[in-house]
C-alpha cells in the first residue's frame, strides 16, 4: 500500500535533523526587544501604527516601520524552533550601520546575548561541533550555532577572530552590502550603494586562511563576483553561501531577472548564475535556500528545485532570513512551518534521501568536514 504523503512527512520530519543556516534574532534579542524562550506574537501589519520614535535600522532597505521595528520577531523563538522540529539555527552577528563607530563592542554585545540565552534555557545549547548538532536531535534540544555576516566586530583586528571562535564563532561571511578592511560586499540595490569591482583585501586573504585553520566555515553570502571567485580559488576547506535563492542565475538565451519579483531591486545575494552555483558544488560547498521575500511555499520549492537541477542534491540546504511578517512566504510565515515545506517536498515526489539533505544532513556534512573536533 502506498504511503499517505502526509503522514510519511511527518514522520520522515521528526526523524530529520533539520538545520536552518541563517537568522537575525540576535538583532532584536541584544536589543532588549525580546527572549528566545518565549513566543513573541508581533500586532498585523495591516494594524499596526507606529508611536513616535518607533523605528529601526536597515533604513538603505527600504523595510516599512513595521519590519524596520520589529524584524524577526514572532518568527523565530525558541517554542517555534521547536514546533517545526528544528534542531540547529545559525544566529548571525550583523552590524547596522549606526552601529560601525562602536563595531566591536556591538559585536560583543550580540556574542554575549546569544550566550545569554544558552544559559537561560535547558533547551537551547550552543554547537561548536557536528556531534554538539547530533546529540542536541537525541536530547530533543535546538542547537545554536554562532556567525558572522560581515567581520565588522573584528574592527581592523584579524587576531579577534580567535576570540570569537572560543565564543562558538563557527561561520563567517566576511562581508555584507558594504566595503570594509577585509573585502568588497555586494550591495542589495541602486538605493545601498554602487556596484564595486574589488575583492579580497590582503587582510581578507589573511582571515580565510585562518578561518580554514580555525575551522570557521567561510561563507560566500553577500560578497561581490571578485571576492567570490577569490575565496573559491583559495579556500582548502568547503565553503557554504548560507542565505540565497537556487533561481539567481542566467539561463542561457534568458536574461536574468529578479528572483524577488520587485522592480529595480535584483537579487539578495550571490552567486546569481550557473556557473558560480556550478562551482559551489564543485567545491563541495551547500547553497541555503532563503524564504525571505519569497512570496509562498511553492515559490521556496520551486528554488530548491532549480538548485537541485544545477548543482545536485548534496549542495541544496535550508537559509532562511526571515526578516518581516510582511516579507515572508505564504504557508511558510515563520519557522514553524518548515515541517509544511517537508510535506511539500514529498508531495513533489523527491526521494526521502535527497528531503533529509536538503533540510540539514548538506550542511551537517559541510559542518563535519571543516569544524575541529
Amino acid at each position: 500500500m502506498a504511503k499517505n504523503p502526509a503522514a510519511h512527512a511527518v514522520e520522515l520530519h521528526r526523524w530529520a535533523i533539520v538545520i536552518d543556516c541563517h537568522s537575525d534574532i540576535l538583532i532584536p534579542v541584544t536589543a532588549g526587544k525580546m527572549r528566545l524562550g518565549q513566543r513573541v506574537e508581533v500586532p498585523d501589519p495591516r494594524a499596526w501604527c507606529p508611536s513616535a520614535g518607533t523605528g529601526g535600522g536597515f533604513e538603505n532597505f527600504g523595510f516599512s516601520a513595521h519590519t524596520a521595528h520589529f524584524g524577526p520577531m514572532g518568527q523565530y523563538d525558541l517554542p517555534r524552533l521547536v514546533e517545526g522540529g528544528v534542531t540547529a539555527l545559525a544566529c548571525a552577528i550583523y552590524l547596522e550601520d549606526h552601529d560601525l563607530d562602536r563595531a566591536v563592542e556591538k559585536g560583543l554585545q550580540m556574542a554575549w546575548a546569544l550566550h545569554h540565552e544558552v544559559e537561560s534555557n535547558a533547551n537551547f545549547e550552543l554547537a561548536t561541533t557536528a556531534a554538539d548538532i547530533r546529540r542536541c536531535k537525541r536530547e530533543a534540544k535546538v542547537a545554536a550555532i554562532l556567525s558572522f555576516e560581515g567581520f565588522e566586530p573584528l574592527g581592523a583586528d584579524l587576531h579577534l577572530l580567535d576570540l570569537y571562535y572560543k565564543l562558538g564563532l563557527r561561520i563567517a561571511s566576511l562581508t555584507h552590502t558594504r566595503r570594509n578592511v577585509y573585502a568588497d560586499g555586494a550591495p542589495l540595490s541602486p538605493v545601498s550603494g554602487p556596484g564595486r569591482g574589488g575583492g579580497l583585501t590582503a587582510l581578507g586573504k589573511q582571515a580565510v586562511w585562518r578561518m580554514n585553520e580555525l575551522g570557521i566555515v567561510v561563507d560566500l553570502v553577500h560578497i561581490n563576483d571578485v571576492g567570490f571567485w577569490e575565496i573559491l580559488e583559495s579556500s582548502t576547506a568547503p565553503v557554504i553561501c548560507s542565505h540565497s535563492t537556487g533561481t539567481m542565475f542566467v539561463t542561457p538565451g534568458q536574461e536574468e531577472v529578479s528572483p524577488l519579483g520587485i522592480p529595480g531591486r535584483p537579487g539578495l545575494s550571490l552567486p546569481r548564475d550557473r556557473e558560480r552555483l556550478q562551482a559551489l558544488a564543485r567545491n563541495g560547498g551547500v547553497l541555503g535556500i532563503i524564504f525571505f521575500y519569497k512570496e509562498a511555499l511553492d515559490d521556496v520549492v520551486a528554488d530548491i528545485e532549480v538548485a537541485l537541477e544545477v548543482m545536485g542534491p548534496d549542495h541544496v540546504g535550508l537559509g532562511s532570513d526571515y526578516y518581516g511578517l510582511e516579507l515572508s512566504p505564504a504557508g511558510l510565515e515563520d519557522i514553524s512551518k518548515v515541517p509544511a515545506l517537508t510535506r511539500r517536498l514529498v508531495e513533489r515526489g523527491h526521494s526521502d534521501d535527497v528531503i533529509l539533505k536538503i533540510l540539514g544532513g548538506n550542511f551537517l556534512r559541510v559542518f563535519e568536514q571543516v569544524w575541529k573536533r
